[in-house]
């Protein structure tokens, strides 16, 4: 009977602690976590949302280059370099799109931050206080999958993020030689179609570009191979931006999707089941 009455009473003291830890959690989740894991300037999201500034501006220069150079090959005599200068446009296009995912990937790094340390860990935290208040098992499952459901979609950006920074890293060196290519086209266009050209060497791609135009407008010289190097330069460009943009963030969010099914598909067992579990094992020791 003493032994009865001592184990109900650790019983109690136990859900006592266990409640206070859940609702300090909750706390800490709202007040504190919420804060830094939504804010752009914390330290947390400031070295990713540099990584997709940087992406971002990779993309924008990769996009204006190919504007540029399909307008300086429409300029030629000719119209052989026509079909090229039609598939740049079409290419700044879909370098536009790799911008918008990059900018939906910031938003959502912060927004899926407040929405999982604001919301959804304190309500599972709740949820877990009342099971060991209550004892109602329903609770304890409800908590459980709310947890786990909001630590998996916000970890989809982050992660994303650094599978994606390792297969750009391989590529970057490529992309920027593309951009430094286009450059130096423009510059050979220069020379070869005006003398009066600016010489400020801190001008942008697009101000040499304009000043082509605007000087020689049928003295651009460009071989046929050039032209397709230059093509095949930006497609490879524009295929690395979209895997490292689009297709990894879709890959671990269908892979985030699958562990969350499988995990909450599982039985989520009670403490109080894990427990009885321990004690009749130890018993039958």
């Amino acid at each position: 009977m003493k032994d009865k009455i001592e184990s109900s009473k650790h019983s109690f003291l136990f859900r006592i602690i266990a409640i206070v830890l859940c609702i300090v959690i909750a706390a800490i989740s709202w007040f504190g976590l919420a804060k830094k894991y939504s804010s752009p300037d914390e330290k947390i999201n400031k070295d990713t949302i540099a990584y997709l500034d940087e992406k971002k501006t990779t993309a924008l220069e990769l996009s204006a280059s190919a504007t540029a150079v399909s307008t300086l090959i429409t300029l030629a005599p000719g119209d052989d370099g026509t079909p090229v200068a039609n598939k740049l446009m079409d290419l700044a296009g879909y370098f536009l799109i790799v911008v918008s995912a990059i900018y939906l990937e910031k938003y959502l790094l912060t927004i899926l931050g407040a929405l999982t340390f604001k919301w959804l860990i304190p309500i599972s935290m709740l949820a877990i206080a009342a099971y060991f208040g209550f004892k109602k098992d329903f609770l304890w499952k409800i908590g459980v999958k709310i947890l786990v459901f909001g630590l998996a979609i916000y970890a989809v950006i982050p992660v994303s993020v650094q599978v994606s920074k390792m297969i750009y890293n391989t590529y970057q060196e490529s992309i920027d030689e593309t951009i430094t290519e286009a450059n130096d086209l423009a510059e050979e266009s220069e020379s070869s179609g005006s003398d009066e050209k600016s010489n400020d060497e801190n001008s942008s791609f697009l101000d040499k570009a304009k000043d082509v135009i605007d000087s020689a407008k049928n003295t651009l010289s460009v071989t046929a191979d050039k032209l397709k190097y230059m093509l095949n330069k930006f497609i490879d460009g524009l295929a690395v931006l979209i895997v490292t943009t689009c297709i990894i963030p879709v890959l671990v969010i269908v892979f985030f999707i699958w562990m969350v099914k499988t995990i909450l598909g599982t039985a989520i067992s009670t403490p109080g089941a894990i427990t009885n579990k321990l004690t009749k094992k130890n018993e039958s020791i």
